[in-house]
Formats: structure tokens, C-alpha cells, sequence
């Protein structure tokens, strides 16, 4: 997952790209780490999905643009508009059953 720390590059990435996963987490959290790495070797399974993440401090444009208060939040976007939100306790299953559901949509 590449980092990305500017809402400029969040947003061009999120325009060029089809279908984007953007992982948001929050600094000093074990939690957002440890499903940082989860989520990414997730994502690495899927080589068309472009995938990146940020932490929330670093662009605190990100809350307010994507409604986002804590860490960690995931989102799948496809075409630029949000098609899935995870939170928190995010469930890695139910985030590749519409990766795959997603992808399948866009290839139509």
C-alpha cells in the first residue's frame, strides 16, 4: 500500500483510479497497525485494486472530506464515490467479499 500524506494526492489517486482502497488510522494505535498489515496483504492479493492509507494527523482534511473521527476506518471506492465502510472492528471476510463484488461490477 503506497502512504499518501495530502488530500491532494488522496484525491488525484481516487480520481484516476477505478476502484480504490484507503485505509485511515490513527497514531499510537496498536489496533490501526496491526490491521494496517492485515488489510495490506489483503489488498496485495488484488493487483488492479490500487490501494494506499494515511494516518489522520497528517491530513486533517481527511476527517471533515470523507467523515472520518477514528482509526481505523477503511473505504472502498469505486468511481470516486464511497461503496463500502468499515470501522473499528473491521471484518477482513466481509471487506473481500466486496472487493471481489466490486471488481466484478467494474468489469462489466
Amino acid at each position: 500500500m503506497k502512504h499518501l500524506t495530502n488530500i491532494i494526492d488522496i484525491e488525484q489517486t481516487i480520481t484516476d483510479n477505478g476502484i480504490c482502497l484507503f485505509y485511515i488510522k490513527a497514531p499510537d494505535c496498536g489496533v490501526c497497525n496491526v490491521m494496517l498489515d492485515k488489510v495490506a496483504r489483503l489488498a496485495g492479493q488484488y493487483p488492479s485494486l490500487t490501494s494506499f492509507y494515511t494516518d489522520i494527523t497528517e491530513e486533517p482534511l481527511i476527517a471533515g472530506r470523507f467523515l472520518v473521527y477514528s482509526g481505523p476506518t477503511v473505504l472502498l471506492l469505486m468511481d470516486g464515490k464511497e461503496v463500502y465502510r468499515g470501522s473499528q472492528f473491521i471484518d477482513l471476510e466481509e471487506l473481500k467479499y466486496n472487493i471481489n463484488r466490486f471488481q466484478k461490477l467494474s468489469e462489466q
